[in-house]
């Protein structure tokens, strides 16, 4: 991107108002904190608590890296670039263009990676433990960002063109573009990077979806409780995937919807800088939801929270239920065993 285009850029006058922009400044600081904060918790949940180290919330943990990347590097620099313009210079702008796509990249990729996870594990759940072990998890987590880190800097190498966008004031992929190389490489980008890893989640769920039904018919028939418990199980999980996949769907869908038509049909859709700032600034409000999602569905997870937040509150509580229990025990001690067989 040239020196004297970003400079010439940053001195327009802005179009929007005042209150406008530090509305949305005050709104950008908000999801950079809570996405930080919200998904280190998540991470450091996983980490310390040794019953979520499984492939299913390996994925999570990439997922939560995806959205720390954005909210640290990308959204501060986004938030002061809404209130004063961009002064940060031609290469950091680039990289903030890189760092956003990396973070969607990687995103919808181990969105698939979850979908297949869990395709795996309700339709072939006697191969599922053999089959995906935490190693070969790792395996394809790093292939994940490795597939997405070369989309995301290819444009920095020539491949692709990095763009300032005057609405939004920062960098981002030109989708648009007039040159042949780097219609090619948007057109690529679009199919690797977006149609694919949809395409998986589209096929995974509707194959998990049919399955499923097919469960749900073989317990009313055959009324078999262990089975019906591990569907329940199975069916909580899938339930939380998707409702996260959801999420990111609807954050992200306008941006891409806008991208696309930069793609295939340029010049067609003209958006005000009004909403351009707007449909940014939703697509970052995912990274702080799935903090939330987790917390709500998961109480391994609201409690791993908790325990970071406030650990004295944790230990307190463990001690009373120490207390509770050996008080049980000394009781028991006094007391005639079918007393308390029966009060139990």
């Amino acid at each position: 991107m040239d020196n004297l285009t970003l400079a010439n850029s940053t001195e327009i006058t802005p179009t929007r108002s005042i209150g406008e922009r530090v509305i949305q400044a005050i709104v950008l600081s908000i999801i950079c904190l809570t996405s930080v904060l919200g998904n280190a918790l998540v991470a450091a949940t996983i980490h310390f608590d040794y019953r979520l180290h499984k492939p299913t919330f390996y994925f999570i943990a990439s997922l939560s890296v995806a959205d720390i990347i954005v909210g640290a590097v990308y959204v501060p620099f986004f938030a002061v670039a809404v209130l004063d313009g961009w002064g940060f210079g031609t290469i950091w702008c680039d990289v903030l263009a890189v760092t956003v796509s990396l973070s969607f990249n990687a995103s919808l990729v181990t969105l698939a990676l979850v979908s297949w996870d869990r395709y795996l594990a309700i339709t072939k759940p006697l191969r599922y433990q053999a089959f995906m072990t935490s190693e070969r998890a790792a395996a394809l987590i790093a292939g994940a960002w490795v597939h997405s880190l070369f989309w995301a800097a290819s444009p920095s190498v020539g491949w692709g063109e990095i763009a300032f966008d005057l609405d939004t004031n920062i960098c981002r992929i030109e989708w648009s573009s007039k040159v042949e190389s780097s219609k090619v490489y948007s057109l690529f980008l679009a199919f690797f990077a977006f149609f694919i890893p949809t395409a998986i989640m589209i096929y995974c769920y509707c194959k998990i979806f049919k399955v499923a039904r097919h469960h749900v018919k073989q317990i009313k028939q055959n009324s078999v409780s262990s089975q019906q418990s591990v569907t329940v199980n199975d069916t909580r999980a899938l339930k939380t995937i998707l409702i996260v996949i959801g999420a990111f769907a609807v954050a992200w869908l306008p941006y891409t919807m806008f991208s696309l038509t930069k793609l295939f049909a340029p010049g067609v859709v003209k958006v005000e800088a009004t909403g351009s700032n707007a449909v940014l600034t939703v697509t970052l409000l995912n990274g702080c939801i799935n903090p939330v999602i987790y917390s709500l569905r998961d109480k391994r997870f609201r409690n791993g929270i908790r325990k970071r937040l406030c650990p004295c509150c944790v230990k307190t509580e463990a001690s009373q239920e120490f207390s509770c229990v050996t008080g049980v025990h000394s009781a028991s001690r006094y007391t005639n065993p079918t007393v308390i067989v029966t009060s139990f």
